[in-house]
């Protein structure tokens, strides 16, 4: 097991290198074996690969991006460039992920405690290149083009700015509370929005005495088109 440390690992998303306190990487391939009758052996293996990140960022780190549903066979804007380089203890093993155009696939916004801070989670999605040779593989092509759907969320709590905007049609609202019994019994109550997101990112790190969360879903369908 090889360990990362933190201190040493650089995150640069879209030319902002500070603010972030966690970072997840995953490398994925998938194969899909062509099996044959007569043979335990596969004719061909099928690979795709995508590369997906998720991290936690102190709230305003990152900038906010408006979201534009698809209207043409073009690439969602809802994109950054994002590089990670890992420092580890195991000198065989190197992680430096340098990725432009990683689609949004989600965002969320929590601060929990009155007097504590904002944070925003981001996660983003690429479909890559298999990285896999000979003649027993075969690769999957890259997407045409990788369209933005329309995003959909919630948002509860008092804080001034949640970090989602949404669109003034079809906004329905909730409410839910809870209180527990005790000396002094304490308990709160939230209206929660559900709507469609035009707007993510930019929620306020400081609202002293508030508390509130939001969350939204980015779809992205990649679009083969034969040239």
């Amino acid at each position: 097991m090889s360990i990362i440390l933190g201190t040493m690992t650089t995150v640069n998303i879209g030319g902002v290198t500070d603010g972030f306190q966690s970072v997840n990487w995953n490398i994925n391939r998938q194969p899909n074996r062509l099996w044959q009758l007569g043979s335990w052996d596969p004719w061909k293996t099928q690979v795709s690969a995508t590369v997906t990140v998720s991290l936690t960022s102190y709230a305003g780190a990152l900038s906010s991006i408006a979201l534009q549903p698809a209207t043409s066979c073009d690439d969602s804007t809802a994109q950054k460039s994002i590089s990670i380089v890992a420092s580890s203890c195991d000198p065989s093993i190197s992680v430096d992920i340098d990725e432009d155009k990683m689609f949004i696939t989600s965002y969320s916004y929590s601060k929990g405690d009155p007097v504590g801070f904002g944070t925003e989670s981001w996660s983003f999605q690429k479909w890559v290149e298999s990285g896999v040779v000979g003649s027993e593989f075969i690769s999957m092509p890259l997407p045409s083009a990788v369209l933005q759907g329309i995003s959909e969320g919630s948002r509860s709590g008092d804080v001034v700015n949640l970090g989602v905007l949404f669109s003034s049609e079809g906004l329905v609202t909730g409410s839910q509370g809870s209180v527990s019994a005790g000396i002094p019994g304490i308990g709160n109550v939230n209206n929660i929005e559900l709507g469609i997101v035009t707007q993510i990112g930019g929620g306020d790190l400081e609202a002293g005495g508030k508390t509130g969360q939001s969350s939204a879903s980015i779809p992205h369908t990649p679009i083969y088109i034969s040239t």
